[in-house]
Formats: C-alpha cells, structure tokens, sequence
C-alpha cells in the first residue's frame, strides 16, 4: 500500500481549491483539511451534527469539545470547521508584521491557513460570524504560536469578525462529556426496532410514567419501566438520553449524570410531547 503524502505544494493547494474545499454552508460546506489530510495523532475525530446535516472532522480532543458546546447552542446556526484563510491576504499581514508565513516543513511551500471554527450566530436582526482558534493553554508560551495566533486574529479583525482563542481551560469538561453522550442518542435510526413505531412507543410510555412518578431514583424508574411497563433492558436508559438530547428533557449538563440521582432532577419541557414526537422521528 502506497505511503499516504501529507505535505502539501502548490498542486495540491490548486487541487483542494478545485475540489471546493473550505466552500458551502450547511450540509454542503468541504472542509479544507479532513482527518485523511493530516498525521492521525489519534485525536483526529468524525462528528455528525444535526444542526449542520453533515460530518465535521476535527483535529483534536478540544476541537471537538467546542463543537458539542456550538453544536448545542440556539444561537448557533452553521458551523465551518478547518476554514481556510485567503493566502495573498495572510501572506500580506505576515509581511507587515515582519514574521514568517507558516510553510510546510517539507517542502517550504507556504501553506493554507485555517481557522478551526467559523461559526454563523443568531443576532437579533441578521446572523454574524465569530471564528474560533483551539489551542492547549501550554502552547501560549511558545513565540511561533503566539505569532501564527496573532497573524490569524488580524485577518480576522480585518474583516470585522471577532476572533476568540479558547483553551482547554475555558472548555467545561463535564458539560461536553454530558453532550457527547446525549448526542450519540440524538436519533434513534442506529438502534434496532422490533416493529415499526417502536420507540415512538416507549418515549410516550417513559413520558407518561414520568409524569405519574414521585420519590425514588432514576434507577428506581427505569426498573419499573422493565418490570412494569414492557421496556427492554437497556430501553429506558436509551429513551432518557433521547429525550434529554432532543430537550424534550431537561437534566443539569454540568454534573455527572447517575441513576442514584432523585427521579425529581428529570423535569419535562414545557413542550415535551412536541419535542418527543419530532426527536423520534428523526
């Protein structure tokens, strides 16, 4: 099998362009460097948000942390990962600021930067951009960082966008560990089903037990829900994190989540039986 080449020289950076990388929105947007394009150092993630309609690929445990946080968020309406900068504008600003232009160490081509996250926010009249650089707070030390950080906020700055550096130290640890395990129960498509209908099933009868119940765990629940209620083992947990995912639930984000929590700390939407119906049929 053929080594995989990661340098990158003029002729593949006039490739990735007529490939359409870092174009689109939504669904349709290609990032300009996927987790194939670059060494896997065995943080390189694939995240499939319902917000956006596609895969994102993100380079890092903290790349990804920051997704959930977006990816969760009202306000937040697309999200770009990987977006390339305008390299005639990078080289120029990198001039003026008597710095060298990042190159590829192989073969001293200067390369194509990125933004980690260009996320579309909400305002309260027209949507705005915000873009985001993910660095572990250790790396401030290092001159080159900060230089290569800098030159990204003022092409940023230029274009009257706000830039925002986040490190490992302002990302809620327990918040996205929380998020990450109610995303991967976002849609319940993965899951098998005995017979059409099925879940759409048993969150009305989770909902509805819910609504009678007082007192006692949530591991108390969920095995009534087994011994009473015709729940499968393991269904109650599913249907929780479901719902919980499609804020058809509500639970605190930032504590760990335990089934020898009160029955009382799951509280139902306001719109519950809305938000269900529209979660299990996704």
């Amino acid at each position: 099998m053929a080594k995989r080449k990661y340098g990158f020289d003029e002729q593949k950076i006039a490739r990735f362009q007529r490939e359409g990388r870092g174009q689109g929105h939504g669904a349709s947007y290609r990032p300009w460097l996927t987790i194939q394009d670059v060494p896997s150092q065995g943080r390189s993630t694939r995240v499939h948000s319902f917000k956006t309609g596609r895969e994102h690929h993100f380079l890092s445990d903290l790349e990804t942390g920051l997704f959930f946080l977006l990816d969760w968020a009202d306000v937040v309406v697309d999200i770009r990962e990987q977006f390339p900068l305008d390299r005639d504008e990078t080289r120029r600003l990198a001039k003026g600021m008597g710095i060298a232009h990042p190159k590829d160490p192989a073969t001293q081509v200067d390369i194509v930067m990125t933004t980690d996250l260009l996320v579309d926010m909400r305002g309260s009249k027209e949507t705005f951009l915000t873009a985001h650089a993910v660095k572990p707070a250790d790396e401030l030390d290092k001159p080159r960082v900060i230089e290569k950080l800098e030159l990204e906020r003022r092409y940023w700055h230029a274009r009257g966008v706000a830039w925002h550096l986040v490190t490992d130290r302002e990302l809620p640890k327990q918040r996205i560990m929380t998020l990450k395990w109610l995303h991967e129960m976002r849609s319940l498509e993965h899951q098998s089903t005995p017979y059409p209908g099925y879940w759409e099933d048993r969150c009305d009868r989770f909902v509805e037990q819910l609504r009678r119940t007082r007192g006692g765990s949530i591991r108390q629940f969920l095995t009534y829900l087994e011994d009473g209620a015709g729940f499968a083992s393991g269904d109650g947990i599913t249907v929780l994190r479901h719902l919980a995912a499609n804020r058809a639930l509500i639970i605190d984000l930032d504590r760990s989540f335990s089934t020898t929590d009160s029955i009382d700390s799951l509280v139902l939407s306001a719109e519950a039986n809305g938000a269900m119906r529209r979660a299990s049929s996704c």
